[in-house]
């Protein structure tokens, strides 16, 4: 990634229940953990992320809160002050709010679960990002385990159908794993909760997706 630039990592759902925090709260882990000077930006009222700060031993990242209207003063700032990635976890349902932080996005990183309802909700999601004019992906989240090579049926139905809005998908999915959600308990990611362990995989193959797609990483 280059130093110099900062970037920025927006992951929106309009819809929630879709893991959209925990996924940004382990896509920061693991920039922090690759050197990165990283910002966990938490625009959601309900201070998920910035609690699983409060509990993380360590500063490696740092934390802001503040309303998805405030992000072009944000990266200003960040910009300013030398970091290299912004990681913006949003609230879902307030449609101003979601396309604020689409539109101050390098991309747009869109969850959702497998189940037919959550991909029609994020149809909405990647026709803002559309829209936009932002770079923005799917990924495909809370799936089945995987129990051989291939895809589980639900989680290939869900790609197929992904693939009809407009956006790219992301190869690597993250199944619901047990270490996803036992991690958050004191402030740690899957990688730092079970180094080498399914979950760690899967989240470490969709940071390295997404920075070498979308952050020049």
């Amino acid at each position: 990634m280059q130093r110099d630039k900062l970037k920025t990592l927006a992951v929106v759902a309009q819809k929630g229940g879709t893991g959209k925090t925990t996924l940004a709260l382990n896509l920061a882990a693991l920039a922090a953990s690759d050197g990165l000077r990283v910002a966990l930006v938490d625009c959601d009222p309900q201070r998920s992320a910035a609690s699983w700060w409060e509990t993380r031993e360590g500063d490696d990242i740092t934390l802001i809160e503040r309303p998805a209207s405030d992000l072009p003063m944000i990266q200003e700032a960040a910009r300013a002050d030398g970091f290299d990635l912004l990681i913006v976890d949003t609230r879902p349902s307030v449609e101003a709010e979601t396309m604020q932080a689409i539109r101050s996005a390098t991309v747009a990183v869109i969850p959702t679960r497998p189940g037919i309802l959550d991909l029609r909700a994020v149809a909405a999601t990647a026709q803002l990002v559309t829209a936009s004019g932002t770079s923005g992906v799917i990924v495909l989240n809370q799936c089945p385990p995987p129990r051989s090579e291939n895809e589980p049926t639900l989680t290939a139905e869900a790609r197929a159908v992904a693939n009809t809005l407009g956006l790219p998908v992301a190869p690597p999915v993250v199944s619901m794993r047990a270490a996803l959600s036992y991690c958050l308990n004191d402030g740690r990611s899957a990688f730092e909760y079970e180094p080498g362990g399914k979950a760690d995989q899967e989240t470490r193959a969709l940071w390295r997706y997404l920075k070498k797609a979308y952050l020049n990483g």
